[in-house]
This record gives structure tokens, C-alpha cells and sequence, in this order.
């Protein structure tokens, strides 16, 4: 009756989180520009794209997904033979575990009905798979640990995931290891299965049972009689072969049963089997009913996700319903395996700036926050603004994400709708900003971006062409980093050679200052001047200024320093 409860409570608590996530995979997203689709025509254009997919060639590529990238985690296997080795073990060994066993009313006898979980191949296959599953933790254990350095993060999620299932599969092999050992259970099979027509064929079995299946009796405080042993070999052929083969068959119980030795001498045998029951059937039960409120929703996300990459590839989603829906599937679809984060050509940025946001799969688990329009912390939103730039939109993550989630696309969305809705990016003023082709769906987000970035910089700094009186010298300047502007005598040869000074008619009305004005105008202690200067973003970073400069100044490497302490004091809010 309790279990029964207790698995009516965990069923229902896992079905309302699931219809949960559901729900916000047609409710929830990063917003694109314009009104946004509602969850009905999210929701009608899902189920839309079903019939497209199946009733065109698309089939093809579907079934070729199903088969290569969800059976065979060709994907994981391409970029890692560790984890796809440790995800198959607990995959295979954690489904086989529950329809062979948790649904073995269900699913075992309706294939095989001479089916008792005491008889082979059961006992064995129950054991090989737990153990299975328990080597691929080991495994899944090890490479966390070991990758940490190389900038794979390991969340509370992660490891509350992996002790989870460990919990379950390690109970339940000592629950079989203290009905191995247990008194108690071996006295109700013989009072329920066994006929004795004289009391030594009972003693004989006890003994054949001591000996031959880890039983500890209170009969025998020494290893029971070779003979005795022998006569309670043909009492258990004819009483408890047919149902109940040789313990010896589950190897992971029976060399582990001596583990619940201490637990039966406190509680007693019947106490220690009800003890790892309740804690078997527990860490069960709650597994369910925590599954789709973490990263273990997965589960049924990734193979949608795959599927739907499988059929769409990494083509643009044609409408924004279907663009929000393939969004929240990808969010709900990542794993945390950090495959992305140890393929991120940004990586060596994370070694400087020190923002985990930088990394792919950290931006993942955040964004789920701004999806669903939870994260309200500004800090925080600068954080990501700050990952989100700077990502160069090399694809890598895309390709190795065995979950098939479109990351480019993602985080090109998030981007903008963090743009829309935050404050000024202010390095979208330089033209590597980010890889402009990608904005072509966001060619008004990015004019209307960039349009906000430019008036702020134009109201926080000083621009030549506004100045009214005469410049006059200023000490601010003695402090700036790179001091080999100092030798510049104005011969303008570095404005004269500047491809982008030659680009205009009239360069100094659109660039503020020539790349030589720059140079005197840090020779003179206007830092600020030089900052508020349109030519330090227009830059392109040939060096062909400093490389023709006959003093050796270093002018885009200032140009850099400059750039740093706009933003600096942008930031700053100075």
C-alpha cells in the first residue's frame, strides 16, 4: 500500500513537471524582433512541420538520425570514445534495468512467461547490467574530474544526476545482497515452496543453502558438513530449482551481500532488507518525480532535438513559431557535457576575462533563465552580453553538440534579445563586433543596436570638431600605457597611408580625428579626446600605419588600449 502511494505521488509530480517543460517549449524563448507568435501558433506550427517531415524526403534524413546520431551517438563517439563508451554503459544498462526489471510485470512476462526474477538469465542479466551502469558513472566520474582543468564545469545538477542514479543502482544491488544473506526471507520460501517428509531434508537444504548461496543461518556457526552439503543437493533439485537458480549467478550481490552484515547485526536481516528496500524504492521514486525539473529531461528532449536537426539540418528555421519552438527544445536538450566548452575556439578569452559565460555550455544553462524571463539580475545580463560577444560564430559548438542543438543560431538570437531589452553593447563599435553576415535576420536589431552605442559614446566624450576654444595641454595623459606616441612629429605619413582615412571624402568630419590628429592630441594629455574619436572603432587593424611609421610608433596597438578604456569608462559610468 505505501509503495503504491508513493509511486502514485512521484508518477503525478513527474507527469506536471513534464507538461511543464512542454508547455514551455510553446510559451517560453529568446523573442525575436516584432510582436512574437502566441503558444497556439507555436503549438499548431509544431505539430505543422510533423506531417512536412514525414510525408517528404525529409523521412530519409529523419530515419538516418534516428539510426546514427540517437542508437549510435555517432556524434559523442566522433568527439569523445570516453564518454560515448561511459553513456552507452549507463544507457543500455539503465534501460535494460527497467523494463527487464522495475517493469518486469509489464514488460518481462509478456515476452518470456516462464519469467521469475530468481531464475537465469535474469539473476545474471540484472547483476551485468547494474554493473554496467556502474562502470559508466566510474567513467563519467573520472572524466569530469580530469577535464576540469581543460574548462569543462561541473554543476551541482551534474553530480546530483550522476549520485542519483548511483544511489538507485548500488541500493538495489545490497537490497539483493541482504536477501541473499537474509534468514528471514530464505524461512518464508521454504515455508511457502518446500515439502519436508523427514526434518534432516530440511536441515541439508539449510546447509546446501549456507554453503552454495551466501545464506547465514543461526543453525551453523561453522561451515556446514561436506555431506550434509551433498544431501541438500538433491533436496533443493527437488524443491527450489525450478524457481530459484544459484545465487552465485548474481556476482555483483552475492560478493558484495557481506556489505549488509553490519545493518542485520543492528536492525536484524529482516530489518536490513527493509532498510535497503525503502531506500531502493525511495531513490527510485524521487528520481522520477526530480526528472523533469533538471538537466535529466533530457532524456526526452535530446532525441527531439536530433530529430529535429536530422530533418532540418543547419538550415535557418523559416518562421519565427517554429524558431522560439526549436529554441526551448535545444535549451531543454543540452546535457552539460561540455563537449561545446572544450571545442570553443573563445576558450583562450576565458582564460583572460574570467566570465564562465564565455564558454558555450555555461551560456546554455543561463539563457534557460532569460527564456523563461527569470533572470532580472543587470549584472548578470552583462555577464552574458559579454559571452555572447565574445563568441566568433565559428560553429564549432554546433557541430560537436551530441544533443544536436543549433548553438550559432541560438546565440545569435540571444544576442539580439538581449540587445532589445539591456543596456548598449558598446564594442558592437568595432567592426569585429561579431561576424556581421550573421545579422542579415537582424539587420534593423543591429542598425537600431548600433544607432543607441553611438549616441552614448557621443554623449560621454569630447569631440574635436565640437571644441570652441584654443586645446590647451592637460597632465591627464601621463598615465596612458603605451608611451611610444611620443615620438611622433606629425609627419602624417600614418593618415596618409590608412585605407580607411582614404575610404572618405571628407575623413576627418566622419572619423572625428586622423590617426596622426590622435597621436597629438595624446601628445598634448587629451586621452579624452582621443577615445571620443570615431577612427579608433573605423580601424581595421592592417597595421600598415605602424609598420610605415619612421619612429616606430605603435598606433593600432594604442588604437586597442583606446578602445579598452572607452568601454572602461563607459562601463564605469564615468
Amino acid at each position: 500500500m505505501v509503495f503504491k502511494v508513493l509511486l502514485g505521488i512521484s508518477v503525478a509530480v513527474c507527469l506536471v513537471g513534464a507538461l511543464y517543460r512542454l508547455a514551455s517549449w510553446f510559451s517560453q524563448g529568446l523573442q525575436p524582433a516584432g510582436a512574437p507568435p502566441t503558444t497556439s501558433q507555436r503549438a499548431l506550427a509544431a505539430l505543422g512541420a510533423i506531417p512536412a517531415a514525414l510525408f517528404s524526403s525529409a523521412l530519409f534524413r529523419l530515419l538516418r538520425s534516428l539510426c546514427v546520431d540517437l542508437i549510435f551517438l555517432k556524434r559523442t563517439l566522433d568527439k569523445s570514445l570516453l564518454r560515448w563508451f561511459a553513456h552507452s554503459l549507463i544507457v543500455v544498462g539503465f534501460i535494460a534495468l527497467l523494463l527487464m526489471h522495475a517493469l518486469d510485470s509489464q514488460v518481462t512476462e509478456a515476452f518470456f512467461r516462464d519469467y521469475q526474477s530468481t531464475l537465469n538469465p535474469y539473476l545474471f542479466l540484472r547483476n551485468l547490467f547494474g554493473v554496467m551502469v556502474l562502470v559508466g558513472l566510474g567513467l563519467a566520474t573520472y572524466r569530469r574530474i580530469s577535464l576540469r582543468s581543460q574548462r569543462l564545469r561541473s554543476s551541482l545538477s551534474d553530480w546530483a544526476a550522476l549520485i542519483f542514479i548511483g544511489v538507485i543502482i548500488f541500493s538495489g544491488v545490497l537490497l539483493e545482497g541482504a536477501k541473499i544473506r537474509s534468514y528471514t526471507i530464505y524461512q518464508e520460501m521454504v515455508d511457502d515452496y518446500a515439502a519436508f517428509s523427514v526434518a534432516e531434508d530440511e536441515l541439508a537444504l539449510e546447509a546446501f543453502w549456507v554453503a552454495e548461496n551466501g545464506l547465514r543461518s543461526p543453525n551453523f556457526d561453522l561451515p556446514p558438513a561436506a555431506e550434509l552439503v551433498a544431501q541438500g543437493i538433491e533436496v533443493n533439485e527437488g524443491s527450489c530449482i525450478d524457481c530459484h537458480a544459484s545465487n552465485r549467478y548474481a556476482f555483483a550481490s552475492f560478493s558484495l551481500a557481506g556489505l549488509t552484515n553490519p545493518f542485520a547485526a543492528l536492525l536484524g536481516d529482516a530489518g536490513a532488507v527493509s532498510l535497503f528496500w525503502y531506500l531502493h524504492v525511495l531513490a527510485c521514486l524521487a528520481f522520477l518525480a526530480w526528472l523533469p525539473f533538471s538537466k535529466m529531461f533530457h532524456i526526452l528532449a535530446a532525441p527531439v532535438s536530433l530529430l529535429v536537426r536530422g530533418v532540418k539540418g543547419d538550415a535557418p528555421t523559416a518562421t519565427p513559431a517554429n524558431l522560439l519552438n526549436r529554441q526551448m527544445i535545444g535549451l531543454s536538450a543540452c546535457t552539460h557535457c561540455g563537449a561545446c566548452s572544450l571545442e570553443c575556439s573563445s576558450g583562450m578569452f576565458y582564460e583572460h576575462f574570467q566570465n564562465d559565460f564565455i564558454l558555450p555550455s555555461e551560456k546554455v544553462q543561463y539563457l534557460k533563465r532569460f527564456a523563461a524571463g527569470k533572470e532580472k539580475d543587470l549584472a548578470v545580463a552583462k555577464q552574458m552580453q559579454q559571452g555572447l560577444y565574445i563568441c566568433t560564430s565559428c560553429d564549432r559548438c554546433t557541430t560537436v553538440c551530441p544533443s544536436g542543438i543549433n548553438l550559432r543560431e541560438l546565440f545569435v538570437h540571444a544576442r539580439y534579445h538581449l540587445l532589445a531589452g539591456g543596456a548598449p553593447e558598446t564594442t558592437l563599435l568595432s567592426h569585429f563586433s561579431f561576424p556581421l553576415a550573421l545579422a542579415r535576420q537582424h539587420a534593423t536589431d543591429h542598425l537600431q543596436a548600433l544607432k543607441r552605442v553611438t549616441e552614448l559614446f557621443r554623449k560621454s566624450f569630447q569631440h574635436l570638431a565640437e571644441l570652441t576654444s584654443p586645446l590647451g595641454i592637460s597632465s591627464t595623459g601621463t598615465d596612458f600605457p603605451h608611451t611610444s606616441f611620443k615620438g611622433c612629429y606629425s609627419c602624417q605619413r600614418c593618415s596618409n597611408i590608412c585605407p580607411v582615412v582614404r575610404s572618405y571624402d571628407n575623413p576627418v568630419e566622419t572619423l572625428g580625428m586622423l590617426p596622426h590628429q590622435i597621436m597629438f592630441s595624446l601628445g598634448i594629455g587629451r586621452i579624452d579626446l582621443a577615445m571620443g574619436a570615431q577612427m579608433i572603432w573605423s580601424c581595421s587593424t592592417c597595421y600598415l600605419c605602424q609598420e610605415h611609421c619612421p619612429n616606430q610608433v605603435e598606433l593600432c596597438d594604442i588604437f586597442y588600449s583606446l578602445k579598452n578604456g572607452a568601454i572602461a569608462k563607459i562601463e564605469a559610468g564615468a
